[in-house]
């Protein structure tokens, strides 16, 4: 005699159709694979890149809707506490693969780095600052030109000191305006 055990996976055979077409199992397949890529740290565009070094973070479309409001910065901060990434967090949004480091030794490492130092530049940029702005110069030996040359003549202490009341005047504006915002705002 055989128990209801043994008997409920042969009814839920019953329940399936004699011939499964492709084009039933083709969505099935499909659903099922989305929702494996969902679930992979760090979202889907972690999921479809080739590197096999997994970060901790929030898998999905979670990241995505927790940015959506305000204080990206805090939302951030939690969301990195939560999967305990305490150096460095990855999410996606859509196809698009994020790192946010949340420890600054973590962060110089990576800005530091030679593959972080060229960066791609955007044409409009490119014309707009006549090819020529240290900022989006590429590391080589021009931006190390630049750079002797801005520490030389712009950041001298002597220059420094020649702004410093301007920059007391900027940074008291900027402190009124700050004030006069936050009692408009009742914060």
């Amino acid at each position: 005699m055989s128990s209801s055990t043994d008997t409920f996976p042969s009814l839920l055979l019953l329940l399936l159709p004699q011939t499964i077409s492709a084009s039933a199992v083709i969505p099935v397949l499909l659903l099922l694979g989305i929702a494996v890529a969902l679930r992979y740290p760090g979202g889907i565009a972690w999921f479809l890149s080739s590197h096999g070094n997994d970060i901790l973070g929030p898998g999905g479309l979670g990241a995505g809707f927790a940015l959506a409001g305000g204080a990206a910065h805090r939302v951030l901060a939690a969301l990195a506490r939560l999967f305990a990434a305490s150096r460095l967090m990855s999410f996606s949004v859509g196809l698009t693969r994020f790192v946010v480091s949340s420890h600054p030794e973590t962060a110089k490492e990576i800005l530091n780095s030679s593959a972080f130092a060229d960066r791609p530049i955007k044409e409009s940029a490119r014309e707009l600052l006549f090819h020529r702005a240290m900022g989006f110069a590429p590391f080589g030996e021009y931006w190390r030109n630049l750079r002797r040359i801005s520490a030389t003549h712009l950041f001298c202490p002597k220059r420094i000191a020649a702004f410093g009341d301007r920059r007391r005047e900027i940074g008291e504006k900027m402190v009124r305006d700050v004030s006069v915002l936050m009692g408009k705002q009742g914060r």
